[in-house]
């Protein structure tokens, strides 16, 4: 391995554990044999512990001791893998790639509205849309006008939090997710109080419910890992299928889903080839990749949510710009999970070797 370190940006949450040998749900071993892949050393540090025009930073390094912080050369190349609400550490950031430093994924939190605006504008993705509208009174009565079943969720959330789903009934409708413990609301026409409350408290969508293929019974969607890799172009990753726990309609591993291989859960439609699925999926998430990169600064990590139709066609659900990885750990995939490291570290190397290149 030569000296030449690939940083990778974390929260201080991720940052503190680092000394122990962990870092919240990333693998820092995974980390390790990216570096020994491709030749570089990965170093961990904070947005606050470098400076525009700073030469050094104090970052935390592999040493034969463990993890030690070390003053080092702030590194040419830097992963962002921090999740931030307010826009101060954005114009840090912007302020480190004036000063010549090239990071990637240089912002991981984008409205759902807006990602979905942004594919809206590539006609080929249009199809694999689910109509989807800002949840202002009249939307949402127009939505329900035209369809049973709706989604209800945050603009900007993460792992299933706030989401709710809405159903029509003989009697009127039915809201799961406004209350905790899986409970149920049953009204007529007036979204009921608890439903008010979390649309008053910040931004909301209401999306059309996509008709999701079931596992035993239960919802599935598949997170669907997209990098650039050391080749520089987008690659697919892995596709893990996350299945939701019963009675749910959230596959969020967070909210209880299980994850399973792609070909686990297509066995419950043998009349489907999983080959061709496969492929259509890849095809589908390359371009959803390639989209999003032409409009977002610096893109090369994202993990896809993507629905399958009973028939095997893909539909768009959300876009992580953090994609958190543990859903390929969890399915038991070891040679995904550890891509999601080496494709990122392998990328760097990628733009390392391209120094004297236009970024």
């Amino acid at each position: 391995m030569d000296n030449r370190y690939v940083g990778v940006l974390v929260n201080d949450s991720w940052f503190r554990g680092i000394p122990e040998g962990r870092m919240g749900h990333e693998s820092l071993p995974c980390y390790e044999r990216a570096g020994r892949l491709y030749g570089v050393t990965p170093c961990f540090f904070r947005l606050k512990d470098v400076r525009p025009g700073s030469a050094l930073v104090n970052a935390y390094v592999k040493t034969e001791r463990g993890y030690r912080r070390c003053r080092i050369p702030v590194p040419a190349v830097i992963h962002n893998r921090t999740l931030y609400t307010n826009p101060r550490p954005k114009r840090a950031i912007r302020e480190l790639v004036r000063d010549g430093k090239r990071i990637f994924n240089e912002w991981n939190r984008y409205g759902k509205g807006y990602i979905h605006d942004l594919l809206m504008q590539d006609d080929s993705l249009r199809p694999h849309l689910p109509v989807t509208r800002e949840a202002t009174p009249d939307a949402l009565r127009d939505m329900m006008e035209s369809y049973a079943s709706l989604i209800l969720k945050p603009n900007s959330s993460s792992i299933g939090k706030g989401i709710m789903k809405l159903e029509r009934t003989p009697e009127g409708w039915l809201v799961r997710g406004a209350l905790g413990g899986g409970k149920t609301i049953a009204f007529r026409s007036r979204l009921p109080q608890a439903v008010r409350r979390k649309l008053q408290a910040r931004p909301y969508l209401v999306q059309q419910l996509l008709p999701l293929a079931t596992y035993l019974g239960r919802p599935f969607d598949l997170r669907v890992s997209v990098q650039r890799d050391f080749t520089g172009d987008w690659q697919v990753t892995g596709i893990a299928a996350k299945v939701a726990k019963r009675g749910s309609f959230r596959t969020n591993v967070a909210q209880g889903g299980v994850v399973y291989p792609l070909e686990k859960v297509l066995e419950a439609y043998p009349r489907l080839n999983a080959d061709t699925v496969r492929q259509s999926v890849c095809e589908f998430s390359l371009r959803v990749a390639r989209q999003l990169s032409g409009e977002l600064p610096h893109l090369a990590d994202i993990g896809l949510d993507v629905g399958l139709t009973e028939y095997g066609y893909p539909m768009f659900i959300e876009c992580n710009g953090r994609d958190l990885r543990y859903s390929f750990q969890k399915g038991s995939m070891p040679d995904e999970f550890q891509r999601t490291y080496s494709n990122p570290i392998g990328y760097a190397k990628y733009l390392l070797d391209r120094e004297w290149l236009s970024y």
